[in-house]
């Protein structure tokens, strides 16, 4: 995934659970990475259109919730624009400029919801249509929210996980320490701008997409990492980055990045009708400030 990660386990000392983590982490990356061409995402790429690909019980799970989300955004999450965030230098570097944007106007009407079908009776699935999927938006939750799963199962009562800034953690650091997740000022020079504990938040499952760390340079502009999929252009909001909390990172990792395309306003008001606790950082008059859902 491209990414450096951090798991702390405490008061256990499994070495066989230790070791493993790297590998649940890792066959996540196999599966869903488009920067590795064996991964099971690049088989499905590489397919030709209508044509059957046999998938693990995973690959369907996030396939299967991401078009579900991207049906409950309207769209604001969808992870067939694969060919757009190559296009703009977000995805692998030996296909970023093997576009042009003739080429990219007529991919424009290849892209919606149901633009792969899955099949998950017999775990398969196929692109209905011309579109490159990418799950960078997705999987780094998913891979979180799996490797907890793994920890569970072990019985182990108090973890802190946190990979490419999406986090998760269970219990408390010690019985009278919790554990302390930082919302990072984007400003990158001074304190936290906000800081949750598991003494407030048990069991917290957390995500942020953001601008301020992932960019890009075209034609001497900074361009955004997130790709509206309405638009097909990289987002240009007055905000700077959106974190939400929920039940798993899967979940909390899709809707910061729908949010973050929906802007203030409509992401506040998606939030507060939908029972999501959303955070977002705008710059007002020089001055960083915290909006909120009403859930949060």
């Amino acid at each position: 995934m491209g990414t450096t990660y951090k798991v702390v386990l405490i008061n256990y000392d499994d070495s066989e659970a230790e070791r493993n983590v790297f590998n649940v982490l890792n066959s996540v990356n196999k599966e869903m990475s488009t920067y590795l061409k064996t991964s099971l995402i690049s088989e499905l790429n590489e397919s030709k259109i209508d044509e059957w690909v046999y998938v693990s019980d995973n690959f369907l799970k996030v396939a299967v919730f991401s078009q579900e989300t991207c049906l409950a955004t309207e769209g604001s999450f969808n992870i067939s624009i694969g060919y757009f965030v190559n296009y703009y230098g977000f995805g692998p570097p030996e296909i970023a400029n093997s576009y042009d944007d003739s080429k990219l106007m007529k991919l424009r009407d290849q892209i919606s919801c149901s633009s792969y079908k899955v099949d998950s009776e017999n775990k398969r699935i196929k692109r209905l249509n011309d579109v490159y999927l990418d799950m960078s938006a997705v999987a780094k939750g998913f891979a979180i929210d799996l490797l907890s799963s793994y920890l569970d199962s072990y019985s182990i009562d108090s973890y802190f996980i946190e990979l490419g800034g999406e986090i998760k953690y269970k219990g408390h650091k010690s019985p009278n320490q919790a554990w302390l997740v930082a919302i990072e000022n984007p400003d990158l020079t001074s304190s936290p701008i906000l800081t949750l504990s598991s003494k407030e938040y048990e069991n917290l499952s957390l995500a942020t997409s953001g601008e301020y760390r992932n960019f890009s340079r075209r034609e001497g502009n900074l361009v955004s990492h997130t790709i509206d999929p309405i638009t097909f252009k990289p987002i240009n909001k007055k905000h700077i980055s959106v974190s939400v909390i929920a039940e798993n990172v899967m979940k909390a990792d899709a809707l910061a990045t729908a949010l973050n395309v929906m802007g203030l306003e409509k992401g506040l008001e998606y939030s507060n009708k939908n029972h999501i606790k959303s955070l977002y950082i705008v710059k007002e008059e020089g001055n960083l400030v915290l909006k909120t859902s009403k859930w949060f």
